[in-house]
């Protein structure tokens, strides 16, 4: 066993957004910093392949957060490459009968594209996205704070309560009132108090169901659509996307993380957290090379974390029992398509195109495709958001061509994986680090089940795309059992754990444990497994790096 001979303060797990974005500040907070990845890039899940010659393809996540303010501002993020470009189109949703419904940033322009469906819901528009606005705000008050330590509050969690509570009493009354009923609600029953289009409807209510084991008529998804309006109300720039996708935000943030002296392995795989004394001193990797440093961050899952990366000796009997009940159910597949043409999507044009695209034309739709994933089926009619990068951005293809990046919801993780199609391989290829041992549910995966799900998505495709499947030069199918194999994903769920009432704030991962602190001194957690933990915005690791420089001043 090689020991290191170098010393860091700080050792980060896992170069996913928010490990770099973690790890990016440590280095600016002026602490030796080494990042350890163990695939070939960092990035984490905003990688992108090539799925067939001349076709790059976004391979997991097709959008970001959004990207937080401050890790924009903090890092200067802009000095790396990092732009932005307006999306006019917020998200178009498909109807059966080959009509579209945009809803545009401007509210003018979305109030213009809703009165030919309904004349009253073009009259409510304008006030419910204002109310959403001003509610998501007073909790995006919450995104940017630790939360508060139960155990033992301090004047940190005092201001933070202030703070919010100062905003929620700025709220007009109607807001205040709303705030207090839309977190418990169902999604379902937010949306029918304010609109009666279905389609519209189920366009709004989708934003509280993404990634998530839970229907649109299950209590609490209301406060995930909170969750997702409040993403925005922090984000560098509320509609706006990164210019060159997700693999963009990675790139800056390698960037910024190099800048501030960060050390960045890839190939550098962790076997296990080392524990001397009741305190984690450094890393052991799969090569048998340690490495010290007076504190390890891990920006994998906390199940991964804990269950995998350290000795049970060193963990609480209650904590760990606590740990394996986190609910990491994953829901969410991804399907990849090479086209040789732009496929025409009804009345769809293709400004509507060139955004998020969803096919979930009513609330009722939305909760039958849900049922089967509740007794561990996927469902023959799923709800799909799909995007076609290369609409943007057309170096991702050859000249007519372009790729397809589809979230399809709701798969549990009982399938398998599948790849076909000329050029189409699997990105990365290396097999699961040592704890990475795939559920039950995953070994019991068929070849014919994945294939299932796979035909499923382009027959729905087909339905409002007639001829799509005949344009199809290379595909591939990533299921939740492919995301916890080969990403490190504990059940495959893309959130590290289920946004549900229970899993977040300072219940995230655990009650007790919200600070990005756990029961080994010096082990810090900075992944989405924590507070806020709602995709990629870099919220988690500049959280939790705010806690750890001042741990290791």
């Amino acid at each position: 066993m090689a020991m290191t001979p170098a010393r860091y303060d700080a050792i980060v797990i896992g170069g996913g957004i928010n490990g770099l974005t973690c790890a990016a500040m440590l280095g600016k907070a002026g602490l030796r910093t080494l990042l350890l990845e163990r695939r070939d890039a960092v990035g984490g899940c905003a990688a992108e392949h090539e799925l067939a010659p001349g076709f790059r393809v976004p391979t997991l996540a097709h959008r970001t957060g959004p990207l937080r303010a401050d890790v924009v501002n903090d890092l200067r993020l802009a000095d790396h490459g990092l732009s932005f470009v307006t999306r006019p189109v917020r998200v178009t949703a498909l109807a059966p009968d080959g009509r579209a419904l945009a809803l545009f940033s401007d509210a003018t322009a979305a109030v213009g594209a809703i009165r030919p469906w309904s004349r009253h819901d073009a009259g409510a528009w304008p006030a419910f996205a204002q109310s959403l606005g001003r509610v998501a705000d007073v909790v995006g008050t919450l995104f940017t704070r630790t939360p508060p330590d139960v155990d033992d509050p301090g004047a940190h969690d005092l201001w933070t309560a202030m703070r919010t509570a100062g905003a929620f009493r700025r709220l007009p009354k109607d807001d205040a009132w709303r705030l207090l009923r839309w977190g418990p609600m169902a999604v379902a029953d937010l949306v029918s108090e304010v609109f009666e289009t279905e389609l519209l409807r189920a366009a709004v209510a989708a934003d509280g169901l993404l990634g998530g084991m839970m229907g649109p008529w299950s209590a609490g998804s209301g406060l995930q659509l909170l969750l997702h309006e409040a993403n925005h109300s922090v984000a560098a720039l509320r509609d706006a996307e990164v210019e060159g996708g997700p693999i963009a935000v990675s790139r800056s943030l390698e960037a910024a993380a190099r800048r501030h002296g960060v050390a960045i392995r890839t190939h550098a795989e962790v076997a296990q957290v080392i524990v001397r004394g009741d305190r984690a001193v450094g890393v052991t990797l799969t090569s048998g090379e340690t490495i010290e440093s007076r504190a390890v961050v891990s920006g994998l899952d906390p199940k991964r974390t804990f269950l995998s990366l350290c000795d049970a000796e060193h963990l609480p009997p209650e904590f760990l029992w606590r740990i394996r009940r986190v609910r990491t159910r994953g829901t969410l597949a991804k399907v990849n398509l090479a086209l040789s043409a732009l496929p025409a999507f009804g009345e769809a044009t293709r400004q509507m195109l060139a955004g998020p695209v969803r096919i979930a034309p009513t609330l009722d739709y939305l909760e039958r495709a849900f049922d089967h994933a509740k007794y561990g089926e996927w469902s023959r009619e799923p709800w799909i958001e799909l995007t076609i990068p290369s609409i943007v951005d057309a170096s991702l293809a050859p000249a007519g061509a372009h790729v397809l990046s589809a979230y399809v919801q709701w798969v549990p993780n009982s399938v398998g994986s599948r790849e076909s199609g000329v050029g189409s391989r699997k990105p990365g290829g290396e097999p699961p680090s040592g704890g990475d041992v795939p559920s039950e549910a995953s070994r019991r995966a068929t070849a014919s089940e994945t294939d299932g799900i796979f035909d499923t998505v382009l027959a729905t495709l087909e339905r409002y795309a007639p001829g799509l499947r005949g344009l199809v030069v290379a595909s591939q199918c990533i299921t939740p059992a492919d995301m916890e194999g080969e990403w490190g994903l504990s059940g495959g769920h893309i959130f590290h754990g289920e946004l549900a009432l229970d899993q977040m704030l300072m219940m995230r991962p655990l009650l007790g444990f919200g600070h990005y602190r756990s029961p080994v001194d010096g082990l810090f957690l900075c992944g989405s497994g924590t507070h806020p933990g709602t995709g990629l915005t870099g919220g988690s690791g500049a959280n939790a790096a705010h806690v750890i420089a001042e741990a290791l001043r």
